[in-house]
């Protein structure tokens, strides 16, 4: 007999554990079962009709308030009693219901969390893992790049949903945010993959984004193999974090141009690259973080223009008048920038790069107050802190701009371990007479070192007044935001540029290309001349003058620098003061 109670509570427990539509089919047939038992047991006891028992059982069930009626016509008797009992059944049947339908109701809230709902958008962007440079993406998109995201990492998304509900025009974006592990293959099933418009994988462990990588190839060479699903099919842009080198080769052999395209992101070596060319030219860490951001100053490429024939020089004037500039072409060989010759016909086919304005848009970079004492290249020499055994990867980018001999090295351990850490950078300064401060953190442990001496290099700068501008790595978002300043010669970089380059790449991989050329040395480079050093008649001081002249030795003129402020994109008839420096592409040729 126990085994027989044994065997019906177990598959009792299995039923339930079916979901709500089996729980109450169980429950349906425990009520009715019930109020049967009860109708012949009125029928033995007291002659009751079993139809009339049933009936007045399941009354007596459904609504509480009905014993009263029973009591009035009968008295208070056995039947009474009966109903009673039917009554406290119901009751509790109805608390149990109500118990089913809300656990159920909890359940499948949960399961939309942790994303096993499937995604019925199209066009979407989704980010798949978790690190600083997501919600940096995530603004991104909110802002304009995107009005529909999709989010999949192992994240809380109560916690994920909190920190970007403080984005502006959060509530104009549809988010959906699923809390899950982004390398399964039965999560990014349901993600909808085939229609999304991009990708972009982001973890701080490589070798979770390779396993992404490999499940999205995955779902994508099923999805191809489906006949109907090859006439709409479309080759998906991925943009991939990357932060170790060694792993780039592994990602280029999972690439597969059929299916997708990888476009990957080597987060040190965009950040070095930037830190060695603001060694040579103060502010231009400014400039590269305005142009990657989706506000104020952006670049897009034009596939469709009206400018099939026009010489290069006749159409850049053409986008000048409607406050745009045009930097160049798409070179197809290698997606970089080419700036052509001017009298070089646009054709058709030609992707153009522009450079223009957002509206109600802030035109300007507000910069501390700062005049280049000479306007001749300096021979700098660099004081680099950072943690040991780390300098060779740093030491490789930034050599491309200035010499090893030049480049003095200080690790985090060897300054913590003096008493006082202010006399000891003082004549570290002084002995080898920097003129430029690098400080290198590459992970949470180390930021707070990289802050705490930071802060003491700061209070060093304006007790002694050097003029030493500081360029600083650090690697959390927000302990960059905490000590972040807005004086143009203590330029804090951060994940945010490599969140707002991975953003603009999932819109238009072109970009990408164009921005890596723009920060590798032997590329296109952005540089900023001194106005009196052009040798241009002082009486065409506007900027469309400097324009059309620079065009005309395949350099394009893309803002101004002047005392307390960049100004990106002026306009045509503003006059350049003679102090002021002028922002320009170069083409390497």
């Amino acid at each position: 007999m126990k085994r027989i109670l044994k065997y019906i509570r177990y598959n009792i427990d299995l039923i339930f554990s079916k979901g709500i539509l089996y729980q109450l089919m169980v429950l349906v047939s425990i009520i009715v079962t019930t109020l049967l038992f009860v109708a012949i047991f009125m029928k033995i006891a007291f002659k009751y009709p079993i139809v009339d028992g049933f009936w007045d059982s399941l009354m007596q069930f459904i609504d509480t308030g009905n014993i009263s009626a029973a009591e009035e016509s009968n008295g208070f008797n056995a039947i009474v009693a009966t109903f009673l009992a039917v009554t406290f059944i119901g009751v509790c049947g109805w608390g149990l219901l109500i118990a089913m339908i809300n656990n159920a109701l909890q359940e499948r809230i949960r399961n939309l969390s942790n994303g096993n709902s499937f995604i019925m958008e199209r066009n979407h962007s989704i980010v798949l893992g978790y690190g600083e440079e997501v919600f940096t993406i995530i603004e991104e998109f909110i802002m304009g790049r995107s009005k529909k995201i999709v989010v999949l990492s192992n994240y809380e998304a109560s916690y994920i949903k909190k920190r970007i509900s403080f984005f502006k025009k959060y509530k104009n974006t549809k988010v959906v945010i699923r809390k899950g592990n982004p390398s399964r293959f039965e999560n990014l099933q349901l993600l909808n993959i085939e229609r999304a418009n991009s990708v972009s994988i982001v973890n701080e462990d490589d070798s979770e984004s390779l396993k992404i990588l490999l499940s999205l190839k995955r779902i994508l060479q099923k999805e191809n193999k489906n006949i109907f699903n090859k006439k709409r099919h479309r080759t998906l842009n991925i943009c991939m974090l990357v932060n170790k080198k060694d792993n780039i080769e592994i990602v280029k052999s999972i690439d597969d141009s059929e299916l997708f395209n990888v476009h990957i992101i080597y987060k040190y070596e965009i950040l070095y690259k930037l830190i060695g060319q603001s060694i040579m030219y103060t502010g231009l860490s400014n400039i590269y973080e305005e142009l990657f951001d989706y506000k104020g100053i952006d670049i897009e490429i034009e596939s469709k223009h009206h400018c099939n024939a026009l010489n290069f020089k006749n159409a850049a004037s053409k986008y000048l008048k409607n406050n745009k500039i045009l930097l160049g072409i798409i070179n197809q060989e290698d997606k970089t920038l080419l700036i052509p010759k001017e009298t070089e016909k646009i054709k058709t086919s030609d992707k153009l790069v522009v450079l223009f304005r957002r509206d109600d848009e802030k035109k300007e970079i507000s910069i501390s107050n700062h005049i280049n004492n000479a306007h001749s290249i300096i021979k700098h020499r660099i004081l680099l802190i950072l943690e040991s055994n780390k300098e060779k990867e740093v030491i490789e980018e930034i050599a491309e701009y200035i010499e090893k001999d030049n480049i003095f090295i200080l690790h985090y351990e060897e300054i913590e371990k003096q008493e006082i850490k202010k006399d000891f950078l003082i004549s570290k300064i002084n002995k080898n007479k920097i003129t430029k401060i690098i400080l290198i953190s590459e992970n949470i442990d180390t930021d707070t070192k990289a802050m705490n001496i930071l802060l003491v290099i700061r209070a060093i700068i304006k007790d002694y007044k050097y003029d030493i501008p500081i360029l600083s790595l650090i690697n959390s978002i927000e302990n960059r935001d905490l000590i972040y300043s807005d004086d143009i010669k203590d330029f804090i970089v951060s994940g945010k540029l490599i969140g707002t380059l991975m953003a603009t790449a999932s819109k238009d991989s072109d970009l990408l290309y164009v921005f890596g050329d723009l920060l590798t040395k032997g590329g296109n480079d952005i540089v900023m001349v001194p106005y009196n050093q052009l040798h241009i008649d002082k009486k065409e001081n506007k900027f469309i003058d400097i324009y059309k002249k620079l065009i005309e030795k395949r350099k394009i003129a893309i803002g101004i620098k002047e005392r307390s402020k960049i100004i990106l994109n002026p306009d045509e008839e503003i006059k350049i003061d003679e102090g002021s420096e002028i922002i320009v592409i170069l083409q390497n040729i």
